[in-house]
């Protein structure tokens, strides 16, 4: 467990970080998982995974759960550094550390600095400790101390909740998605955009074409569109011309009988109606007048 503070997050700072504390402690590691952040997608971060010979992996965009144990560990960084008066939290850091590194852990019951360096830390408090050091030969010691990291084998996480999580069942056959937005967005904003085409998928992660770019999302984020699909469209080429002109007379007769019956007959007397449809009744001295 390291925590470097830095003045920046250009890709410069973070090689040199990467560099000066990680690497030269614990040596070049095989795997470096990642956000999709502009200082690890560089071309200098590029050039120095290569050189170390490491495997980089990208997490998803607004998926935290992609990289459970790094956003937990943050929780735990940010309220022990908030339980401090101080507010240079870069001077906090390190007993901060000191006291996660010596916590136990109730999985494995066991603290980080067990397992890395086999035995736990020397705390302030053990200063004014009464019991006497014993002191053991170095074969004993080595033989203790690789039974002891046999022992302390770290464990997976396990799963605290045992609720179903509903997926579609469109997502394994759809050809578009709808992509959610994540970020904060102003008011009466849209939730979800596209559609966007599928390109591949997997149990876990879509990637998708967006703007004329590739991207890969978490399924969390997608649903299924339904796009309209130009096939489904039915020709009208099986209608026979014979029932073409026929649907044209019966469309052609249907309309002058219409017209006929909405024109006044000469003897008929008319009705004068308001534009709401209301008949209008007017007096018979003023009739005459009316046309």
């Amino acid at each position: 467990m390291e925590v470097i503070p830095t003045a920046d997050m250009t890709a410069e700072t973070v090689c040199r970080a990467l560099l000066s504390v990680w690497i030269s402690r614990f040596g070049c590691p095989a795997i470096i998982t990642t956000d999709q952040g502009t200082n690890f997608e560089s071309s200098l971060f590029r050039e120095l995974s290569n050189i170390l010979g490491t495997n980089r992996i990208r997490c998803c965009a607004y998926h935290p759960k992609a990289n459970g144990l790094v956003e937990r560990l943050h929780r735990h960084l940010k309220s022990a550094i908030k339980a401090h008066e101080n507010s240079k939290w870069s001077e906090i850091i390190p007993i901060v550390l000191l006291g996660m590194r010596s916590a136990v852990k109730k999985d494995i019951n066991a603290t980080c600095a067990e397992l890395v360096y086999g035995t736990t830390l020397r705390l302030p408090s053990d200063l004014f400790s009464t019991d006497k050091i014993t002191t053991t030969c170095n074969q004993t010691y080595v033989s203790f101390l690789r039974e002891k990291r046999r022992a302390l084998q770290p464990t997976p996480t396990s799963a605290h909740s045992n609720s179903s999580i509903f997926v579609p069942t469109k997502l394994k056959s759809c050809s578009h998605v709808f992509l959610r937005i994540d970020s904060v967005q102003p008011p009466l904003s849209q939730n979800y955009t596209g559609p966007h085409k599928v390109i591949r998928r997997t149990d876990k992660v879509f990637t998708i074409l967006i703007n004329g770019k590739r991207k890969t999302v978490s399924i969390d984020r997608v649903k299924p569109a339904y796009v309209w699909d130009d096939t489904d469209d039915i020709p009208l080429t099986g209608i026979s011309k014979q029932q073409t002109d026929e649907t044209e007379h019966h469309s052609k007769d249907k309309t002058m009988s219409h017209i006929n019956k909405a024109e006044p007959q000469p003897n008929e007397k008319t009705v004068n109606k308001t534009r709401s449809g209301r008949h209008v009744r007017f007096p018979k001295d003023l009739e005459q007048y009316i046309t």
